[in-house]
């Protein structure tokens, strides 16, 4: 049981650290779109053109690339060793021996 009990415990972890994972990329996206926008709005003129605000909006365009691009593959990296985590459980709870409870234990037979 105690081999179960450590893989129950590393399956939770993993599904913890996909979700993280998640969310990361998530953030990538959004700055990758929130990048660009900011460089439109001042092409267009909405925005004062300032270096400052030009670096910045640089910088979450690329910086979202990156980070929901290694976040995305974290996740499937994750996912795979969950999988793996989830095959090595089933597998040692397969392998427990069967206890047998005797014929007294069928509920079909016992009467109330």
């Amino acid at each position: 049981m105690d081999e179960i009990e450590r893989l129950e415990l590393q399956i939770e972890d993993l599904r913890e650290a996909i979700e993280r994972s998640r969310r990361l990329a998530l953030a990538g996206r959004a700055a990758t779109i929130a990048g660009p926008a900011l460089l439109i709005a001042i092409l267009v003129g909405l925005l004062d053109f300032t270096p400052a605000r030009t670096i910045f909006a640089l910088a979450l365009a690329i910086g979202g690339m990156v980070l929901s691009g290694s976040s995305r593959a974290t996740t499937e990296e994750l996912r795979r060793a969950l999988s793996g985590a989830e095959a090595e459980r089933n597998a040692a709870i397969d392998a427990l021996p069967l206890v047998d409870l005797g014929e007294g234990t069928n509920r079909r037979d016992a009467s109330f």
